[in-house]
């Protein structure tokens, strides 16, 4: 019997609970199958009932060896399997354009890291990683890093040779980790390719980012004999709360459900996606970003304005207040609208209209988008600039100064600039520019316009 079907009989009896929630599923709603670890409904943290049956299941559906559920989405995971497989002291190697969760599970971890320099384009994205990348960086270091953690696909769908990848990797030794944060739906259709399950020592994936799941339910999925599934257990328990919500499990649960039956799902979706796509031919000035599918995504919708007279920023805006259509990301120069198997007909149709009305108003132009790949020095390990005694200084004097800070622009979250490196004029301009742009930039003040640095 699944989770879902479990904690609704659960809800459905006579018994009376003398224990937590303080609900006592007396209010309505999800409070009805919000349970904690009671008989009958097993403990995310020591599986062996119901919750064991359904990582079974998830690992099957998906083609893994073993998968554990997260409640704490894919943030939990990279911090678990980065701190699993990996010592104070060794070496890892990862995307400089990596989530900031993997750079806090270096840090926290004490690793020392080196960082592969993935391809940007002029638009301001970041492609994947190539298995030069890899390699040319992996061979920078004196030693054979521990692990090599990459992002694939990254926000905006770009896909890396994952197999390549991982056939270098195991021979030399190594780990290899893919935040697949933006992969779930990967693999249950051929149009939707790219899955790391099975290629990968570890995979993490956000089943709420792409599926029909909860914020914040995700998986992580084990292949392999590379990989100690008792320090997996054991950190999970550091970073993964000790009270799991039976809602975002029992979301899990449902979306497993789905996904077990989702064919014709998968089929509608993609002929919604080849109709849209037909729209790019009828844009004079807006363009889709498209390529193979098996180097991007298709399911993520890439609409650059870099030729036109407004930013992605703007374009957000106007989506937003004039058509009701609320986009995942805006940038410099591009808006990213993400779509899943459960988008309609009709919000495809209207995404169309409005790109269309909104083109036809547009001249032709250029955006300047700020170089974000920035040259960077680093003079220490991130744990060594986040091990206190760092103060706050207007970022007028920064220039020079070892940040103690993560600044990122948020989404996707990917740095501009890391604590222990020096921060340099050009980092200062981006994050200007970023703000002048209307582009949400965090790890520092910017009302006051003050970052931390190492005292």
């Amino acid at each position: 019997m699944s989770l879902k079907k479990t904690l609704e009989n659960y809800s459905k009896s006579n018994m009376y609970p003398f224990h937590m929630p303080g609900h006592k599923r007396q209010m309505d709603g999800v409070c009805k199958i919000d349970m904690t670890e009671v008989d009958g409904v097993d403990d995310l943290h020591d599986a062996n009932g119901v919750i064991d049956e359904e990582q079974r299941r998830m690992a099957k559906l998906f083609g893994a060896d073993e998968s554990r559920i997260l409640v704490g989405g894919s943030t939990v995971g990279n911090l678990a399997s980065i701190y699993a497989c990996c010592n104070e002291g060794d070496y890892i190697v990862i995307q400089r354009n990596s989530h900031k969760s993997v750079y806090n599970a270096v840090m926290l971890r004490h690793l020392k890291c080196e960082y592969i320099e993935a391809e940007l384009l002029e638009n301001g994205i970041f492609k994947a990683v190539t298995m030069e990348q890899v390699k040319s960086t992996v061979e920078k270091v004196d030693v054979i890093p521990k692990a090599v953690v990459i992002t694939s696909p990254t926000y905006e769908g770009f896909h890396a040779p994952i197999k390549e990848i991982s056939e270098y990797c195991h021979d030399k030794g190594i780990i290899l980790i893919v935040d697949q944060a933006h992969g779930a739906h990967l693999g249950f259709n051929d149009e939707f390719k790219g899955s790391a399950v099975g290629l990968a020592d570890i995979t993490i994936q956000s089943l709420h980012k792409t599926l029909p799941s909860l914020t914040q339910t995700a998986a992580m999925h084990i292949t392999g004999n590379r990989i100690n599934s008792g320090r997996v257990s054991a950190a999970l328990d550091i970073f993964e709360t000790s009270s799991p919500s039976y809602v975002l499990m029992n979301s899990i649960s449902n979306c497993l459900d789905i996904m077990e039956n989702s064919r014709e799902l998968f089929s509608d979706y993609v002929d919604n996606l080849h109709d849209f796509y037909a729209t790019s031919g009828e844009l004079k000035y807006l363009k889709l970003m498209t390529d193979e599918i098996e180097k991007k995504d298709p399911g993520k919708l890439v609409i650059s304005t870099e030729n036109t007279d407004i930013t992605g920023v703007e374009l957000a805006k106007i989506l937003r207040e004039k058509y009701e259509l609320e986009t995942e990301l805006s940038s410099f120069a591009y808006v990213l609208a993400m779509t899943s198997i459960m988008d309609t007909k009709e919000g495809f149709a209207r995404l169309k209209i409005a790109l269309k009305e909104i083109d036809d108003t547009l001249t032709a132009g250029h955006i300047d988008v700020p170089n974000l790949k920035l040259n960077y020095k680093k003079v220490m390990e991130t744990f060594r600039a986040k091990a206190g005694g760092e103060k706050e200084i207007p970022l007028a004097q920064a220039e020079g100064k070892v940040s103690s800070a993560m600044v990122c622009l948020y989404p996707p979250g990917a740095p501009i600039i890391v604590p222990g490196e020096e921060i340099s004029q050009e980092a200062i301009m981006v994050i200007h520019e970023a703000k002048a742009k209307g582009l949400h930039v965090t790890g520092m003040d910017m009302e006051r316009e003050t970052i931390s640095v190492v005292n």
